[in-house]
């Protein structure tokens, strides 16, 4: 026996069908469902992952990245010293921002592997 909520979602769907409003899928008929894209995600939490991102919500995380990657090809154009060397100390804030979120260990100052990276490509001009 169906519950009312069952019955109420089984009616919609009829009436869409009827309506012509649902998506032919037959296509997918006998083929695998395409790799979910919260895999990465523990199951208990994928299901308020999947919520946010379909409101539109964004993690902190994939927004910093976006950031870092825009200060980036800024770093590219940018002539003036003072400015790279501003831009770069909010990159490296910003980086640590991420690894604090993430878990990972947190390697500050010009001792760290990405800033050597980012200096040697700004002084060199080479891309790497």
């Amino acid at each position: 026996m169906l519950s009312v909520i069952q019955q109420i979602a089984e009616r919609k769907i009829q009436q869409a069908m009827a309506e012509g409003t649902i998506p032919d899928l037959s296509h997918w008929k006998g083929k695998p469902l395409p790799p979910d894209d919260l895999a990465h995600v523990p199951a208990d939490l994928r299901m308020g992952y999947r919520l946010l991102k379909n409101a539109g919500y964004v993690p902190e995380e994939v927004a910093l990245q976006k950031e870092i990657t825009r200060l980036e090809q800024l770093l590219d154009g940018c002539r003036d010293e003072k400015e790279k060397v501003r831009q770069l100390k909010k990159i490296s804030c910003l980086k640590t921002k991420i690894e604090c979120r993430m878990g990972r260990s947190v390697e500050l100052g010009e001792d760290g592997p990405y800033y050597n990276r980012v200096v040697d490509r700004l002084s060199t001009g080479k891309k790497g």
